[in-house]
Order: structure tokens, then C-alpha cells, then sequence
């Protein structure tokens, strides 16, 4: 029996402060062999056919990537199976995917085909003013994260007053010495791909570095590195990795996607993270406290202390209404679950199957 492939679990897209934000074009691989974009209403059973489809695959001895969905983090918006270079796209609002090269690539699995329109019809009004709360809390939910990242940029400004600007540079020297200096050059033009590894979802802050941080990884963790100098010490690493002609993958922060949380050289089998589930497991901590001189804002403690407080109440405020609209979808799928074939969908499924492994039985 094959050994059990990794499962990698990543957000492809994120509630943000600027409402949702969009990798999406990051999932599917570069010359990949087949795309298979999937349409259809919610409760149609898109997640389902992929997930089962990542674990027939998981159960054969593949990798697969498992990119879910912040609004509903027990849902699949995509699935990758390295090997044999195909992707599965959910290809529905807000992520709308068409194929761009229909046929030779790309092409639509309608699942919307195996639903009773008469019986939908018929919930009709239902359907369409569920459509219009859900949009309504969402954007409201977005609102609450937008004050949120007020808070959070207040707190960077002031902590920024007390960044040394000569030990930061060192510090970045001093990591590039030890991370990168060492590494053979490639003749490759190097890439960059942007995910997230954690999100902002209905169950709250959902965390998956984890499954990407592996535990043969050498990790750097930066300790206490939230914010613009975490952000600049893994953009520079990440050139540096580049002009070296490895590919990265930079990881976002949940909130404001400018910031940075992760970076993974997976050809080097290296990673630099911010995130404390690492600091067990990491090779090194990195205390980025020393490029910090607190003294130079000790007079705003009560500022970071109130901005802190309201930061959480924003924050949670914004899950709470990101769960509601949860909660409404739910409701809302129940009419399109009633109306499914899933013996059909199901044989669809089956054959998917088959020509993926016929795929990897031609490379």
C-alpha cells in the first residue's frame, strides 16, 4: 500500500480590510496539464467533489494543495494535484474563473446541470434576498476590519518611531549571510507566489502554516514580528532567493495584505515565519526586539494599550458578522441541496478521477 501523500492546506483568498481579497490566479500551476473549472450554485456539492477527489489521490501516495475557503473554512475553493499538474478551480463568484484556453487546457465542469430548476424556481424570491443579507453582512463585516487596520496602523506608526534603522539593516545583512549567501546560484528566472496561510473566517482566525512549514523545513522564526519590519525582512530575503533563481512563496497577513507573515523556499526546503505556532519546531528564533529601541515610545503605552483594545473589538466584531453570513449561505443551500442528482455528479466524479490518473500515468 502506498504511503499517504501530504495534504498542503492553504487560503487562496481572504476577508480583508479591503474587502475580499484575491489570489486566486495563484492556485493553478505553471504549464499545467489540465484545468478544471467548476460552476454551479451553492450546495451543489463543488467543495465535496473536490475534496473527495484530493483524498483519492492523498490515499494513492500524491501530494495534493487544499486551498479553502475564508468564508467558509471547511470548504474547498481549489485543488492541486502536483504530480500530475492539475488544478480544480471553483469557478463561481467572487473567485469567477473562465477557461482561457478552453479544451486544450482548460475547461468548465457544469454542476449546475444536475439541479431541478422547476424546484428552484419555486424559492426563487427566497434565493435572491438571502443573496442580497449575505452581500449586506459581508460588507458590514468588512467595515469593522477596515477600523481594525486603523488600530493596527496606528500601532505600527508609533512602535515605527523606535525602529533602529542601522540595526534592521544589519540584521537583514546578517540573515542573508546565513540563509541565502550559502546557496548555489541557478541559471532559472525565479518566481513568486502569493497565498495566505491563515484567515479571517466564520470560526475566527484559521491557521494553516503548519501544513506548509514542514518538519524537515529548516525555520526561522522572527519573534514579535508583526507589522513593517517583518514585512521588509522577508520581501528582502525573498529577492534575495530570486536573483538566486529560486521560486518563494509569500504568505499574507489576514487583515491588511500588504504585510507579510511567511516565506517558504520549498526547492531549499526553507522557511522564515512570524507565526508563534513555529517557535517550537524552529530551527532558530530570530528576537526582532533588538532593532526595536521601546524607550523612544514609552510615553504612548497608554495610546498602544486603547489602539490594542479597540483592534480586538473590531476585530471580533467583523467575525461575528462574516458568521452571520455564514449562516444565511447555509440556509440558502438547503433549497439547492433538495434539488441535486448526486448519483450523476457523483459519476462525474468517478470519470474526473480516471482522467486524472490517466494523466499521471503519461508523465
Amino acid at each position: 500500500m502506498a504511503q499517504r501523500g501530504r495534504a498542503k492546506k492553504v487560503f487562496p483568498g481572504g476577508n480583508t480590510s479591503r474587502g475580499f481579497y484575491s489570489f486566486y490566479d495563484q492556485i493553478i500551476p505553471e504549464d499545467a496539464e489540465r484545468i478544471f473549472v467548476i460552476k454551479g450554485g451553492p450546495g451543489v456539492g463543488k467543495s465535496n467533489f473536490m475534496r473527495t477527489i484530493g483524498e483519492e489521490f492523498l490515499k494513492l501516495g500524491y501530494d495534493v494543495e487544499q486551498h479553502y475557503c475564508s468564508s467558509d473554512n471547511k470548504s474547498l475553493d481549489g485543488l492541486v494535484i502536483k504530480k500530475a499538474n492539475v488544478a480544480l478551480l471553483d469557478g463561481t463568484a467572487p473567485h469567477v474563473v473562465d477557461p482561457k484556453n478552453p479544451g486544450a487546457v482548460d475547461e468548465i465542469l457544469n454542476l449546475g446541470e444536475y439541479w431541478n430548476n422547476s424546484e428552484l424556481i419555486k424559492d426563487k424570491y427566497y434565493i435572491i434576498n438571502c443573496n442580497k443579507q449575505i452581500k449586506m453582512r459581508f460588507n458590514s463585516a468588512y467595515r469593522y476590519l477596515r477600523a481594525a487596520k486603523e488600530m493596527q496602523d496606528d500601532m505600527e506608526t508609533i512602535i515605527g518611531e523606535g525602529v533602529d534603522r542601522e540595526k534592521l539593516n544589519k540584521l537583514k545583512t546578517e540573515l542573508r549571510y546565513e540563509l541565502v549567501d550559502g546557496v548555489s546560484i541557478i541559471n532559472r528566472s525565479a518566481g513568486t507566489r502569493h497565498l495566505f496561510d491563515s484567515a479571517i473566517t466564520p470560526d475566527g482566525l484559521v491557521d494553516y502554516v503548519d501544513t506548509i512549514v514542514q518538519s524537515d523545513y529548516i525555520c526561522y522564526y522572527l519573534k514579535a514580528g508583526a507589522g513593517t519590519v517583518s514585512t521588509e525582512i522577508l520581501a528582502y530575503l525573498a529577492g534575495e532567493y530570486n536573483i538566486k533563481g529560486y521560486d518563494v512563496e509569500l504568505y499574507h497577513q489576514p487583515l491588511n495584505p500588504d504585510r507579510l507573515q511567511t516565506l517558504v523556499i520549498e526547492g531549499l526546503k526553507i522557511a522564515i515565519t512570524i507565526n508563534p505556532k513555529m517557535e517550537a519546531k524552529a530551527y532558530k528564533t530570530v528576537d526582532l526586539g533588538t532593532v526595536i529601541d521601546e524607550s523612544k515610545y514609552m510615553d504612548k503605552t497608554e495610546l498602544l494599550k486603547k489602539d490594542a483594545e479597540i483592534y480586538t473589538r473590531m476585530l471580533e466584531e467583523g467575525i461575528s458578522r462574516i458568521k452571520m453570513a455564514k449562516l444565511l449561505h447555509d440556509d440558502m443551500e438547503k433549497s439547492y441541496i433538495g434539488s441535486m442528482d448526486f448519483e450523476s455528479i457523483t459519476e462525474l466524479r468517478n470519470k474526473t478521477v480516471e482522467r486524472i490518473k490517466t494523466i499521471l500515468q503519461s508523465r
